[in-house]
């Protein structure tokens, strides 16, 4: 974690713990921590594994889902982070409603390389490393702490939440009642990733090169959001 955002979680850390409020917690306060020291890969290793199940009916009318194959009425997406010696990988794996494999993708920096594995189609692309195509978990988040943290208990869940809003986006993570023990995490309107483990024992083979017979297939979404970092870079 830089300096910069070091100084950023360490001010609104000091803020929230002078702010004198009758909750047990301090709005951000529990998300603070486990940001800056929890998932902070700069302080030690970091494995985490979050599950996300969409059921289709919560999003079309009941028409457009009555209307979908079976496959597509449900989809399940467990991603897992290692984060660990400057470089974090993110695995994706979806599975769609009959619990067959759609998706199996791996993605990191190493040897001055961005890789993109795709274990369901045994292929691999890789484009020279440039600053910002590996960010660790948490400083994906902390941008959103910009905005004042609002804290609450939602009764629907029996989850205490903290939550940022921007404009018509929210991130609210969410936390066993009274407790620091984070359950998820959720974004927007979409469901919430639960947690299923965090600890600081990281899978070192998700950090492998991809096996010898898997061909360099071109990957259109790495490409062109590496393409997007080289713009930003040359303005």
């Amino acid at each position: 974690m830089s300096k910069s955002l070091r100084l950023l979680f360490l001010t609104f850390l000091f803020t929230i713990m002078c702010t004198a409020v009758a909750l047990a917690y301090n709005p951000g306060q529990r998300t603070i921590k486990l940001l800056g020291q929890t998932l902070n890969s700069d302080n030690h290793p970091v494995h985490l594994v979050v599950t996300q199940t969409i059921d289709m009916r919560d999003l079309l009318t009941a028409e457009a889902y009555n209307k979908l194959p079976d496959a597509q009425k449900k989809r399940i997406s467990r991603t897992e982070y290692n984060e660990n010696n400057g470089i974090s990988a993110e695995r994706s794996v979806i599975t769609d409603g009959e619990g067959k494999i759609i998706k199996d993708t791996v993605n990191f920096c190493k040897g001055g390389y961005w890789y993109a594995i795709d274990y369901l189609h045994k292929t691999y692309d890789r484009v020279p490393e440039l600053p910002g195509m590996s960010v660790p978990f948490a400083e994906t988040l902390i941008g959103w702490f910009n905005v004042r943290p609002q804290g609450g208990h939602d009764a629907a869940t029996g989850y205490d939440y903290d939550k940022m809003t921007k404009g018509n986006n929210t991130l609210s993570f969410f936390y066993e009642k009274d407790t620091e023990n984070w359950v998820g995490y959720q974004t927007a309107y979409l469901p919430m990733f639960k947690v299923v483990e965090v600890s600081n024992v990281v899978d070192e083979a998700v950090f492998n090169l991809p096996p010898a017979d898997f061909p360099q297939v071109a990957d259109p979404a790495m490409r062109n959001f590496a393409n997007r970092l080289m713009e930003r870079k040359n303005k």
